[in-house]
């Protein structure tokens, strides 16, 4: 009986210790034209996906580029990302407000994203 006890202890540790191992955060950003999804690492420290919303589904967009502005007034950081047509965003976080911003690179277009 001790011994089937020790085994679930076990399991269970070694359960919840797998569960954080593969945590990830989600971070969603509203607009009035479009969303933006922020996926980062179970440490919250790096953001390893960025999607946008079109047509009711969410579109996965490459990460080409990252600047760390945790050293800049304000906090935060920069991802430039490129979507399947070669279309390239800048999404700037900006951590003491805790909204984006999302520049056209191309156009020079710029959205205030809200975090929802």
């Amino acid at each position: 009986m001790k011994k089937t006890i020790i085994y679930l202890f076990v399991f269970v540790v070694l359960t919840i210790v797998s569960s954080k191992i593969n945590a990830q955060t989600y971070f969603t950003y509203d607009g009035k034209e479009f969303s933006v999804l922020l996926t980062s690492n179970s440490e919250n420290t790096q953001i390893i996906k960025v999607e946008f919303s079109a047509n009711g589904k969410w579109v996965p967009f490459d990460i080409v580029d990252y600047n760390n502005l945790e050293n800049v007034e304000g906090g935060g950081f920069a991802y430039t990302v490129i979507d399947g047509a070669g279309k390239r965003f800048l999404v700037d976080y900006y951590r003491t407000q805790d909204y984006i911003k999302v520049y056209n690179l191309d156009t020079n277009d710029e959205w205030t994203l809200y975090r929802r």
